[in-house]
Formats: C-alpha cells, structure tokens, sequence
C-alpha cells in the first residue's frame, strides 16, 4: 500500500505537534509534582516531656498506622503526611500505660435542637448489648455517647471460661466500639456495620491483668481535610497508671469537649 507523499508529510507534521505537546504538559511544574494539599499533619504536647516512647495515628478503616516523632526536651510531638481519608486516632505509649483515641461522634438526630440520651435510653441500649455478647463472660460497658436517635458504645469484654483451644489460664480480650440507632420508637444495633474492633487479642490472665489502657474521647475521631490540614491536640495529660481498661472524656486543654458522652461504671 502506497502513501502520497503530501499524506505522509500531512502525518509527520501532526505526530511532530502532538508530540511536543505531550512533552510540553509532562516537563510543565503541575504534572511533575504532585497535587498540593493531600496531607495533614496531628499535633499535640504531652504534659510530662519525657514520658511518651511512642506516638501513632491509627487508620482504623484500613488498619494502616502513622508513626509521629517526639521531641523529648519539649514534650511536643507531630504525626505528618497523614492522607485526607477517613478519619484518625492518636495513640500514645508511655512506660507503664497506653492512652489511646476513641471516636464517640455520632450523627445528628433530625430534631432541630439536639436532644440527649435519657436514662431509659441508657438502660435500654445496655441490656439490648448484654444479650448479644453470648461468648464473653466479662463485659463492661466503659461509656454510652450520643443523643436522642444515635448512640456509640464503648465495651471491654473477657472471656475466662476455657474455650476451644484454649490453654490453661488463657483469656480472650476484646475492646470494641458499637453503634446504635433508634429510627423509630426501639433501639436496635446499626446493621451496616458489625463493630468496630479496637483489640482482639489471646492473651494470659495474669499479663491481662498487668495492663494499663485509657481511652480517651479527646483524641479520637480527628478529621484532616484540605481546609484544615491541621489538627493540634494540646496538652494531653499522662493516664493514671493503674492496671485494667479505662475510659476518659475530653482531657486536652485546647481541643472541645465531646458532647453527650456518658460516663458508666457498668461492669
């Protein structure tokens, strides 16, 4: 098949354009950086400077953690290049305990002026919660959180009874944060989602028992966006370090206060 050599001469030339202007956009500076703006930065100041060995912000959605760096003369800390996805927790560890975020938030009802959670609500969500668990034998309702139609639960729960493969003193340890919601006039467990497993873990007894974990609202539920890539948490006072599962409210000096959240010694 023969070319007209004004064809072929038509063709260089549109090839030759195109390619310089492909070439143009690749060495242009937009297309050889990325996107501006895709990453946030958490930070905070812990209230004793040399106290943390360790601070993380926990992806839970994808499991995936962010280490953060300590400067252990000021206390201060950073965790960077944190992607604008979802949202964080930030977990520190210190030398005899662990304080770590818990996202209590929950969606508006849809009164015009939010209305909380009653005691009946409260009474009614936890009896609904201890009928579900049928394998722990130990289950604390650390705290209840939310309003009128929408409730997060934050449960510890143990089992002690052998199990099947269980070894002599072993335990199963489980932390998870549930969701409720009240579409009509009756509690009932959000379907879409099953849990949210904070720890699931085989473990001794006795090592349970040496541990120390503190939940903390405050730090917990942190969204990074292009309009606030920022987040500082501000002072962030050390846990008592008491041995058990515990749960605290709103211990930051600068960051709010988490509304609604209840409080429960419920063992």
């Amino acid at each position: 098949m023969r070319h007209h050599p004004r064809h072929l001469a038509h063709l260089a030339l549109l090839v030759g354009s195109f390619t310089f202007i492909l070439s143009a956009v690749l060495l242009s500076p937009i297309a050889q950086s990325a996107p501006p703006g895709k990453r946030g930065t958490i930070r905070g100041q812990l209230a004793a400077a040399d106290s943390a060995g360790k601070v993380v912000a926990l992806h839970r959605a994808s499991g995936k953690t962010f280490p953060g760096k300590v400067d252990s003369q000021t206390g201060s800390f950073s965790i960077e290049q944190l992607p604008f996805k979802g949202l964080y927790d930030c977990r520190v560890e210190f030398a005899a305990s662990r304080l770590e975020g818990i996202n209590l938030k929950v969606p508006r009802s849809d009164y015009v002026e939010e209305q909380p959670l009653s005691e009946e609500d409260l009474e009614t969500i936890k009896a609904k919660v201890r009928r579900m668990n049928k394998f722990e034998d130990v289950v604390e309702i650390k705290t209840i959180s939310g309003n009128i139609q929408h409730a997060a639960i934050l449960l510890n729960k143990l089992r002690t009874r052998p199990f099947f493969g269980s070894k002599p003193g072993e335990v199963v340890w489980r932390s998870e944060l549930w969701h409720f919601e009240r579409p009509e006039e009756t509690w009932v467990k959000v379907q879409d989602e099953l849990f949210v497993v904070l720890y699931r873990q085989r473990m001794q007894h006795v090592d349970y028992r040496k541990q120390s974990v503190t939940f903390d609202a405050a730090l917990g539920g942190i969204r990074l966006t292009r309009e606030t890539p920022e987040y500082d948490l501000g002072r962030i006072e050390l846990p008592r370090p008491q041995p058990g599962v515990h749960f605290r409210n709103g211990t930051t000096d600068t960051r709010r206060k988490t509304k609604n959240a209840v409080r429960t010694t419920d063992n």
